[in-house]
């Protein structure tokens, strides 16, 4: 259905680019918005398959979900996360970025150590320009990422997420030839952004339900990340939540 969809948004934009170069008055502006849609729009929007599959959730009958953690490792946030996590016997994935892996190559190995694991978020996160980011920058981002992963640990990461979420269109077909599958979200709390711990934990728990997929982060300005992860690990265990790693053939 992915692969369908992508030859349908590449077919309309090639006829409204035609249609930009064989029109006049309105209708070349109009083709010419319709363009910019279809390019922009499946880029843009966070978790979007136009451009090829993007998992949001896994398959469970069972109060399951998946917590993924994005932009470590950080020597001021990871221990203190793997510390709640086994408290609370939960599994997560780190989304992290290599050249962050490069210098802090213990703590992942520790990650993987307690049972987590590990995926590709690019080689250096660039946040503000991915969505625009040419095919040979998009290919390197990903390669160097997994090689970062792959060096420190000895493990070939199998997930890829882009920063922000945003795929453009050169994002999947680089992480296929990586032997990567991009993972998205379904449940977000906005910790990107200044907000109470409380505040995030609730958007979040808005959106757990089973076979969810969770996003927090870690490192950056927020001096609250423990905070939030103890949080959230609080609700989810007194409501009967376990964070689980899913396998493959459930991930839809």
């Amino acid at each position: 259905m992915a692969f369908e969809k992508r030859h349908l948004i590449l077919a309309a934009r090639a006829a409204a680019a035609l249609g930009v170069v064989g029109l006049r008055g309105r209708a070349r502006w109009s083709a010419w918005l319709a363009h910019d849609f279809f390019w922009l729009y499946p880029t843009l929007r966070r978790n979007c398959d136009w451009h090829g599959g993007v998992v949001t959730h896994f398959e469970t009958a069972a109060r399951e979900v998946w917590l993924t953690i994005d932009d470590g490792p950080d020597p001021r946030d990871t221990p203190g996360l793997l510390d709640l996590l086994a408290r609370h016997q939960a599994r997560a994935t780190f989304f992290v970025v290599g050249k962050k892996v490069e210098q802090n190559r213990a703590l992942c190995r520790r990650i993987l150590a307690e049972g987590h694991t590990l995926g590709n978020h690019t080689q250096s996160h660039p946040a503000a320009l991915w969505w625009a980011c040419p095919g040979p920058l998009v290919r390197r981002e990903i390669r160097d990422g997994s090689r970062a992963i792959l060096t420190a640990t000895g493990v070939m990461p199998r997930w890829f997420r882009s920063p922000v979420g945003m795929n453009n269109r050169a994002v999947h077909p680089a992480a296929n030839a990586a032997g990567l599958r991009v993972i998205g979200w379904s449940a977000a709390g906005g910790d990107g952004c200044p907000a109470a711990p409380t505040q995030i934990v609730s958007r979040l728990m808005a959106g757990v339900r089973p076979g969810a997929i969770l996003l927090v982060h870690e490192g950056g300005s927020s001096r609250h990340r423990v905070l939030t992860l103890s949080r959230l690990l609080e609700r989810l265990t007194g409501e009967g939540w376990r964070c689980v790693l899913p396998e493959e053939p459930v991930l839809r």
